[in-house]
């Protein structure tokens, strides 16, 4: 079963949104799902303590776990096993890196976020010389205009081609409703759309990122997932 992982050394870059967005569009299409919250700062731990129906995908490594044990643990019982990590090359990167099957690097479009980006492909280059293979990654856009496409994000987009660096086609745009999903510690398909704006347009761009990430998957498996 695929292990997933949303890693980059910037703060706020968006790992958490993306395995949160990810983790509860898959386990509402009935895939069972686990997201372990590897990063100290604990915001899918804290999204977890609300009262949202998918609550209990979310899974907190006890003081002192073995992180590599518990994906092993996780993979043989779920389909679906996502990672949050803090993002620097620490032990929880090692160990989250040694089992994944797809890293996702979220980004915006800016030329600060890019340049950090880098450094996260250059970590994942260190642990695929650590671990002698190769490790699928993509760079994910985050919080993009679905309308308007800037200049820098057209250089930077561009740049990444140059480079041959893998990224989804789809973006995880700018929308009200997945600032929501943490302010109301609620799934998608369980907001309001009489408080969240734009909510079926999110609930589009999610099921199109997810179906990107599984379409990736299947194609680095050999169509198993």
């Amino acid at each position: 079963m695929p292990v997933i992982v949303a890693a980059n050394p910037k703060g706020g870059s968006g790992k958490s949104t993306t395995c949160l967005i990810l983790g509860t569009t898959l386990a509402s299409q009935g895939a069972s799902v686990r997201v372990i919250d590897a990063d100290p700062q604990r915001t899918l731990a804290r999204w977890g303590e609300g009262k949202s129906s998918h609550r209990e995908i979310v899974v907190t490594p006890s003081s002192g776990e073995d992180l590599s044990l518990l994906i092993d643990r996780l993979q043989e019982e779920f389909q679906f096993v996502l990672i949050d990590v803090q993002g620097s090359a620490n032990q929880e990167m090692v160990a989250a890196m040694s089992r994944a099957d797809l890293v996702l690097i979220p980004m915006q479009a800016k030329t600060a976020d890019a340049d950090v980006a880098t450094r996260a492909i250059t970590l994942l280059r260190s642990q695929e010389n650590l671990f002698k293979r190769k490790i699928p990654h993509a760079i994910v856009f985050m919080r993009n205009s679905p309308i308007i496409v800037t200049r820098e994000e057209k250089q930077i987009r561009g740049n990444i081609e140059t480079a041959s660096v893998p990224r989804l086609t789809c973006s995880i745009n700018e929308r009200t409703a997945f600032s929501h999903l943490f302010a109301y510690k609620r799934a998608l398909s369980e907001l309001n759309s009489k408080e969240t704006n734009g909510l079926d347009e999110a609930k589009h761009n999610a099921v199109e990122f997810t179906a990107e990430v599984i379409q990736l998957l299947r194609k680095k498996q050999g169509g198993a997932v």
